[in-house]
């Protein structure tokens, strides 16, 4: 009897973008942080951008074969999943601010002049409220510092200002723009028709069902 030593191996699939033609891009960005408009007003990037920048978040994940937490997916179940995870936590973080919702203060004239006057809501709700809108900002700041950052290795994009702490900057304080130079730079719109709400932000190929 014959017997042959075997060594069991863990396939790791790396972060690389999908249905994307310019893969000669190379070294730069394809446009600018506030080229929102090239494609026009109404191209679907840019209103995914501004309306719901997680969802425009997940479609680049996708693309980029990462999962929902910003991380290179180690099977194709993962990346193939992460807009529609996405997708889940903006309408659960939407659906439970809603709930937890604490009414703003209203000025009222009091005694001669104008006061804050704070609506009586219990503590609790005020907590959860406040911990659902951190949770909810952590989540996005971390995933999106994490996909610029991949994506400027997949391109090899050398960072120009904030060297260290460029990708988080940007998805600190430009959060919509940096969204949408992403999904720009990860897709050739030029050729390819997007659309709002497929998994990828593009038209979803004939030849595969799950895209």
């Amino acid at each position: 009897m014959i017997t042959v030593p075997f060594t069991p191996t863990m396939k790791v699939v790396e972060a690389e973008p999908i249905n994307n033609r310019s893969e000669n891009i190379l070294g730069h960005w394809k446009d600018g942080l506030c080229d929102c408009c090239k494609f026009g007003c109404f191209h679907p990037h840019l209103w995914n951008a501004w309306c719901f920048p997680v969802v425009l978040m997940g479609q680049v994940l996708t693309r980029m074969k990462m999962n929902w937490l910003g991380n290179a997916a180690l099977e194709e179940t993962e990346w193939r999943s992460a807009f529609r995870k996405t997708l889940y936590v903006t309408i659960g973080y939407f659906v439970l601010r809603t709930i937890f919702k604490v009414p703003p203060a209203t000025l009222q004239f009091v005694d001669g002049h104008y006061e804050k006057v704070f609506p009586d809501v219990p503590i609790w709700k005020i907590i959860i409220h406040k911990v659902l809108i951190l949770t909810f900002a952590i989540y996005v700041l971390t995933v999106l510092t994490k996909l610029r950052r991949a994506v400027r290795a997949k391109y090899s994009i050398p960072e120009e200002r904030c060297l260290g702490c460029e990708d988080l900057c940007c998805s600190l304080w430009c959060t919509c723009c940096t969204a949408a130079q992403l999904a720009r730079q990860t897709a050739d719109y030029e050729v390819q028709h997007a659309q709002c709400c497929t998994s990828t932000g593009c038209v979803p190929d004939p030849s595969d069902s799950t895209v």
